[in-house]
């Protein structure tokens, strides 16, 4: 073992040896008396060759990356490297197995040797294999800080010293009310998780600690719905009518008969709502009971989705993020504006009361549907357009441009912002990197009145921002 010592911390580099191994069909004596000799063996036994052994290091945890990985500074053969170790929080000291191939280096957790003052025990031990609760080792306080963090350091660099303020309207536990699981049949045996980490091997769990009660019941049942059939497949889960579960089902392989017959019967006996199932190549799902998921909206009225598309994943959080972007959006009497990433009408139904005239933009036609029966239903108008919101040309005389884009973000349409004047823009956002891409491209154009996260997925590394920016005066076009 060695020691170095780099910017003030003592790092422990340890190096296991690289023995020999042994061939146990090889008698001793005859690997003594060839070595002797210098006689080697034939090439089937290449075996011989030295098994490297795993690099292992002591590190220290300092920060966390945008990704959610835990990250240290480490001394390696005089080299400064940055190591990236999942599940580990700052002030950990830990010992990692280390991979040098990829950079940044990445490890994994061996040993927590002390534990930082953010850690917590997760409340579900298959938080590390199953991975999709990838903070649930961190404080919720932690996670609000290192959320405000990450979207602090994707800000343009003028912009990095600006207030955000941070919401934690969701519980920490038991607040899905969406989910997306993955089914696997293979040799008679039914696998129902989330996929492991690096992989796509489903991790079967007892109880998953984030799912609303409703949800979790529907999941627990999703292993005898599937008994006899083969291939593997993703599966929305969502509330229904009367709060019961629909599940929304895609499938590679072949569903066996009594699959259809089993949903049938839990619609029946009122433990799904509905199902919605679409096999192989088939283009028209077959539907069972009533598919179509609801959610409360921001207003308190029951908002209809669409099957299988977009809503967010806590109710309280939707309603105090879709309340904040209807206040900082402040919508006028007399004046136009555009929503684009419209999906069902989450932000529509709030922002409709005001507006003078209201054009909403979404690509998936269920959700347009979706819109049009919301608005129905509270006795609102917006004209719904089914169109690809990045090529959507908004006219001259829009004065608020909002947008929900997906996690890929809206290049295009903040190459467009910059060019066209629309007075005002509210951008909400899932993720903090393609946010500060597309913010990068407005700052020479626009300055921001407002940021706010919105911890709308405990336990993870993601979070919801909403920035409100308005025209600089005199930016050229």
């Amino acid at each position: 073992m060695t020691t170095r010592s780099g910017g003030g911390r003592c790092t422990r580099v340890r190096r296991e040896a690289t023995p020999t191994s042994t061939i146990s069909h090889v008698p001793p004596a005859l690997l003594a008396e060839r070595g002797a000799r210098g006689v080697g063996f034939p090439s089937s036994a290449c075996h011989l060759r030295p098994v490297p052994r795993p690099l292992h290091l002591r590190a220290s945890i300092t920060s966390v990356a945008p990704g959610g990985d835990g990250v240290a500074h480490v001394d390696i053969d005089g080299e400064r490297r940055a190591l990236f170790v999942p599940h580990t929080a700052p002030g950990d000291v830990v010992l990692a197995e280390v991979e040098l191939s990829k950079r940044p280096a990445r490890g994994r957790l061996v040993e927590l040797i002390t534990p930082g003052p953010d850690r917590v025990a997760p409340a579900c031990p298959w938080a590390v294999p199953c991975g999709a609760c990838d903070w649930m080792h961190l404080s919720t306080r932690a996670q609000a800080r290192l959320h405000v963090e990450h979207v602090r350091a994707a800000l343009p660099t003028a912009w990095r010293d600006l207030p955000i303020s941070s919401q934690s309207p969701a519980p920490p536990l038991a607040y899905r009310t969406r989910a997306r699981v993955h089914v696997r049949c293979e040799r008679g045996r039914v696998d129902v998780g989330m996929h492991a980490v690096g992989s796509h091997d489903p991790v079967p769990v007892d109880t998953c600690a984030v799912l609303d009660a409703a949800l979790e019941t529907a999941r627990r049942a999703l292993a005898a719905l599937f008994v006899g059939c083969k291939g593997r497949g993703e599966v929305q889960l969502a509330l229904g009518t009367g709060g019961a579960a629909v599940l929304e089902a895609r499938w590679d392989g072949e569903l066996a008969p009594s699959c259809y017959a089993r949903l049938e019967k839990a619609v029946a006996a009122g433990q799904l709502a509905g199902a919605r199932v679409t096999a192989g190549e088939s283009s028209r799902p077959a539907v069972v009971g009533d598919p179509t998921p609801w959610m409360r909206g921001a207003d308190g009225e029951p908002l209809k989705l669409a099957p299988g598309g977009f809503a967010q994943a806590s109710e309280p959080a939707n309603t105090a993020l879709a309340r904040h972007v209807a206040e900082v959006a402040a919508t006028r009497p007399g004046e136009k504006t555009v929503e684009l990433y419209a999906g069902s009408g989450n932000l529509t139904v709030l922002l409709a009361r005001t507006a003078g005239e209201l054009v909403t933009v979404e690509s998936i036609r269920e959700a347009c549907d979706a819109a049009r029966a919301n608005l129905a239903a509270r006795g609102l108008h917006a004209k719904v357009v089914e169109a690809d919101a990045d090529a959507h040309a908004w006219s001259r005389a829009t004065k608020l441009l909002v947008l929900d884009p997906p996690r890929t973000g809206a290049r295009a349409v903040a190459e467009r912002l910059a060019a066209v004047r629309v007075p005002r823009v509210v951008y909400v956002s899932c993720d903090a990197q393609t946010l500060g891409r597309d913010l990068a491209i407005l700052a020479p154009s626009y300055e921001p009145t407002s940021i706010a996260t919105f911890e709308m997925f405990p336990q993870t590394s993601h979070v919801e921002t909403v920035v409100a920016l308005q025209r600089i005066r005199g930016a050229r076009s």
